[in-house]
């Protein structure tokens, strides 16, 4: 039994799961019974209700049909004329003519039997089986009742004992009057019908039900019921409430024997007749049942697919914690038998042990990482922390990152000589000024403290807009712990304040800072405050700009006079904008001089006239006093001089480059060539190539490389069936499109039409 090794977790799962599945198909269930059961008695009563009147409207269209061929006959000549007289024997060819009139109505569908024509003053009757006296006929009985009637056409029933144990029988007839509202009629017309032909429309049978017709004084004169049935309904509580009904048609309910009935009736306006239509409501109920137990059938299957489906989710719900509870299993701890199916209350009280125990860890933690921020603090001073951990860390100790400006402080105590102290004290004496640090200075405004061989050291955070509040600040803060030093330990202590900074990557340079502010103590007060900036100004450091002035050198040996020109202005600016000593400017110009004329030196000439008069040439750029002088001078001494002379060495090996270049393009033209490649494998500089090319064959790199390129393409397109697409990519053309376009622009016309051009020459 699977159900019997669930938890009691999984069980109330499996339960709400149950419930949640179950309950909504056994609703939807009930629901759909008790609506398809009331739709099926609605739609029965609806079909019940058209039946009858259908019943009703075909059975009066017969009996109009009967009363209108009866009004004619009525209202002929010869009817009015026979009844004017007694009949005699020279009457009859009349009478024969009568009869031969009542032959042509009586026609079998209509259900007509016979009809009768009685004069009551004359005492003759005519009918199928021809004239007759009145007081010969048997019928005078009904003929006096027939006289009885007040209505001018009037249909009337007469109902027959059964004989010999077979069922009574009605016979029905249609009244009409001579004349129609005299007080005692002279004449009659009768028509009789047969009720069998007449009520052959009626249901013979039926599944649920029967049919009945009452006549206007509620006697049954037609009905479909079985054998036997016709007493128990005319016995009926229904029935009679019928009867009474003022409505002339509606619906009832009630019992015939031990069973449910429905009764839908509809009441005739013509001739007073009342139509029944009576249904067995236990039938229909029957009828439901099927419909109810495919219902149950279906939400049992239902049910079961859902207790499945519940207790497969209830595993896949429940496997989580399942994990959860043997991954928290403790393999020596004995469980309570109750408690062994609880996972929650065993998971709640492992959580709880746990809880407890990384309480315990956090403190232990906590305490240690207090220990180990001193280490961290001491590293940081010392340089020993990557600059990429410094943060990590700071914020692992509970740093904020919110500071404008850092500086470290570093105080060492003056003497112990005339205090209570030793010299064995000395580093006790820095610990406890460590405390007082931390207590004076708040946390956020330090790092902690640390004590560092015979200074105490601290890096001081201020949010201050300015260095000179920031340095406030710090003046402030540093004499209230030279006061509580005083106060708790009776020392005089100095401190050595290094530069504001940024970032705590430079605390190692502001450690130093710090210590070499405590060196020019020596001069001051015992107790004093130094700042490194005011001991110590910081002094610019003045860079040469190397990168430039190798640019304009490399400028003047490949005769870039342009360009040499510019690099020169640039140098001088540099060197106007700079904070120089006139030492140092004149040390940059004669370095800038020694570099140009090195290059002369590297030429292929003997000797040259620049390099002789070397010393002469510093001598005259002492004598310069503006830097407009400066640039002008050197342009016209230096720079244009060596760019001639390596003009005039350089006039061969441009010839010799530039046939490199141009075998290098002819036999790579099919792959991406630059200018800078070429340079880099002929070991020259781009703008030397430049040069070189242009001075030889009066061109440049890219005008010659797309012009053998085109040159190619005109081969291919003579010589070959190769494809456009194809030349454009060998050509290295990123479209078709841009390769057609520049074709075009060189030859006027497009690789198609030259290609076309090309092979109607040859023909």
């Amino acid at each position: 039994m699977k159900l019997l090794n669930l938890s009691r977790y999984q069980v109330k799962l499996f339960t709400l799961c149950l419930l949640l599945g179950a309950i909504p198909v056994v609703v939807l269930g009930i629901f759909s019974y008790a609506k398809s059961s009331g739709l099926i008695e609605d739609k029965v009563l609806q079909g019940n209700d058209q039946l009858l009147l259908q019943i009703q409207t075909q059975l009066e269209n017969t009996l109009k049909v009967v009363d209108f061929s009866i009004f004619q006959f009525a209202n002929s000549q010869e009817v009015g004329d026979v009844l004017q007289k007694p009949i005699q024997a020279r009457d009859f060819p009349l009478v024969d003519k009568l009869l031969d009139m009542l032959q042509r109505i009586q026609i079998y569908e209509l259900g007509i039997r016979d009809i009768h024509l009685i004069n009551i003053d004359h005492q003759w009757m005519i009918s199928n089986k021809g004239y007759a006296r009145l007081d010969e006929s048997a019928d005078a009985d009904r003929i006096s009742s027939f006289s009885a009637i007040d209505k001018p056409l009037a249909w009337t029933t007469e109902l027959s004992d059964g004989s010999g144990g077979k069922p009574g029988s009605s016979d029905i007839y249609l009244v009409k009057r001579f004349p129609s509202y005299s007080g005692s009629p002279h004449a009659l017309l009768v028509a009789e019908m047969s009720s069998q032909e007449l009520f052959k429309l009626l249901p013979t049978s039926s599944n649920l039900g029967f049919m009945v017709i009452l006549d206007d004084k509620g006697n049954l004169i037609a009905s479909s019921p079985k054998s036997g049935m016709n007493r128990s309904l005319q016995d009926s509580p229904p029935l009679a409430d019928i009867k009474l009904a003022a409505e002339m048609s509606g619906y009832r309910t009630g019992q015939i024997g031990q069973e449910k009935y429905g009764f839908t009736f509809r009441k005739s306006s013509y001739n007073g007749w009342t139509y029944l239509l009576i249904v067995s409501l236990d039938s229909i109920g029957r009828e439901s049942q099927a419909i109810g137990w495919a219902t149950v059938w279906a939400c049992v299957i239902i049910i079961a697919m859902i207790i499945i489906l519940s207790l497969r989710g209830t595993s896949k719900l429940y496997s989580p914690l399942r994990t959860l509870y043997q991954k928290m299993a403790d393999p020596a701890e004995v469980l309570d038998p109750q408690e062994r199916n609880d996972e929650f209350r065993v998971i709640e009280r492992r959580m709880e042990r746990m809880f407890r125990s990384n309480m315990d860890m956090t403190s232990s933690v906590q305490k240690l990482q207090q220990q180990l921020k001193p280490f961290m603090i001491f590293k940081l001073v010392q340089g020993g922390l990557p600059a990429k951990e410094i943060e990590e860390q700071l914020q692992l100790f509970g740093y904020s990152q919110g500071f404008n400006w850092l500086a470290v402080v570093t105080i060492q105590i003056n003497a112990l000589e005339g205090t209570r102290y030793l010299e064995g004290d000395r580093d006790l004496l820095l610990f406890a000024i460590s405390n007082i640090v931390e207590e004076t200075v708040p946390f956020e405004h330090r790092l902690s403290p640390v004590v560092i061989e015979q200074s105490q050291v601290t890096v001081i955070r201020g949010d201050q807009e300015s260095t000179d509040g920031f340095k406030a600040f710090l003046l402030d803060i540093i004499r209230q712990v030279q006061q509580n030093i005083q106060a708790y330990l009776g020392l005089s202590v100095s401190a050595g304040i290094s530069r504001p900074y940024k970032t705590y990557g430079a605390t190692p340079k502001a450690y130093a800072e710090g210590l070499d502010a405590l060196k020019y103590r020596i001069t001051k007060d015992t107790e004093t405050i130094l700042f490194i900036e005011d001991e110590e100004p910081e002094l610019q450091m003045v860079f040469f700009p190397e990168h430039l002035e190798k640019q304009l050198v490399e400028a003047v040996r490949f005769s870039d006079e342009r360009r040499a020109a510019v690099l020169l202005g640039e140098f001088l600016q540099i060197l106007s904008n700079r904070e120089l000593t006139h030492n140092q400017m004149q040390n940059w110009l004669i370095k800038l001089l020694l570099d140009l004329l090195y290059i002369t030196e590297q030429s292929d000439a003997a000797s040259s006239q620049l390099n002789a008069n070397a010393i002469q040439l510093s001598e005259q750029l002492k004598r310069l006093n503006t830097v407009q002088e400066i640039e002008l001078w050197f342009l016209r001494q230096i720079v244009e001089p060596a760019i001639r002379m390596g003009e005039m060495s350089n006039e061969g090996p441009f010839h010799k480059i530039a046939n490199e270049v141009v075998r290098i393009i002819q036999s790579e033209y099919d792959r991406e060539l630059t200018q800078e490649e070429c340079a880099s494998r002929l070991n020259y500089h781009p703008s030397y190539i430049r040069r070189a090319l242009k001075k030889s064959m009066n061109t440049n790199f890219t005008d010659y490389l797309l012009a053998y390129r085109m040159e190619v393409a005109k081969k291919w397109l003579t010589d070959t069936e190769m494809r456009i697409a194809d030349m454009s990519k060998k050509l290295q053309y990123n479209n078709p499109q841009n390769f057609i376009r520049y074709f075009k622009k060189v030859t006027g016309m497009t690789p198609g039409q030259y290609r076309e051009m090309c092979c109607n020459d040859n023909e």
